[in-house]
């Protein structure tokens, strides 16, 4: 598993966390918009090697 392919896989699970309504049970609704970040972040340092 490459880190761009790791860092989509995050991306799409945070925004699917949301969609999905986990966010009124757990508190997955924190937890997508992380992953996001974290993706994004990734997809960002990675470049800049």
């Amino acid at each position: 598993m490459s880190v761009r392919f790791f860092a989509w896989l995050m991306i799409a699970l945070g925004v699917m966390l949301p969609i999905v309504g986990w966010q009124a049970a757990s508190p997955v609704g924190f937890i997508g918009p992380v992953l996001v970040l974290l993706g994004i972040l990734l997809m960002v340092t990675r470049r800049g090697r």
